[in-house]
């Protein structure tokens, strides 16, 4: 366990050395992720607002808040998930150089190694891009399963933000929030399968 948690430090280490030529993007603040480290299920995003701290704290009104919210009348508990992001930064994968990206996703998939979950939700196409190394059409290959390294799935299915946005603008109706919904619920059912 001891070894583990060196890793864990030794990646906090290396995440907080990224993005310091940016001026004042040195003062970012570095976050790693949240929830259990041992979970079956691995949100991954590119919305710093997805968490505030390692225990599932999250902004009033905030993607992260309305994800956990969702998972919660779903019967998905917080002891199944980690939630983490592609920037491990309060900003935008995008905002970073590269060749720095290009250390993220090495960082990413360390993290995925420590975590060893049985299923990675992509919440959004840019991680299924990342992951999958290849185009993701969003709108043919959201709810879709796909095997990845060591056994692992990946889940494709909206940014949360996006989801929450579309929420507020068309209502309990939206189009993207049910069939996020319906995403979550089919999740429930393979981590089922895992427990099961």
């Amino acid at each position: 366990m001891e070894e583990i948690d060196n890793f864990w430090e030794e990646l906090k280490f290396e995440i907080g050395s990224l993005g310091k030529t940016y001026g004042d993007n040195s003062e970012r603040k570095t976050l790693i992720g949240s929830g259990n480290r041992e979970a079956n299920l691995l949100f991954i995003g590119d919305d710093p607002d997805l968490y505030q701290n390692e225990d599932l704290k999250v902004g009033p009104s905030s993607s992260g808040e309305f994800l956990i919210k969702l998972c919660d009348i779903e019967g998905i508990t917080p002891e199944d998930y980690y939630i983490t992001t592609l920037a491990k930064k309060d900003c935008k994968f995008l905002e970073f150089m590269p060749e720095e990206r290009e250390q993220l996703k090495e960082l990413l998939l360390m993290q995925i190694a420590l975590i060893k979950p049985k299923i990675i939700v992509s919440l959004g196409s840019e991680v299924a891009e990342l992951l999958l190394e290849r185009d993701i059409k969003l709108g043919e290959e959201r709810g879709k399963i796909y095997p990845w390294t060591g056994g692992i799935k990946v889940f494709i299915t909206y940014d949360v933000n996006f989801v929450k946005r579309s929420r507020n603008e068309a209502g309990k109706k939206s189009k993207a929030a049910l069939e996020f919904w319906n995403d979550l619920k089919q999740l429930k059912q393979e981590l089922g399968k895992i427990d099961g």
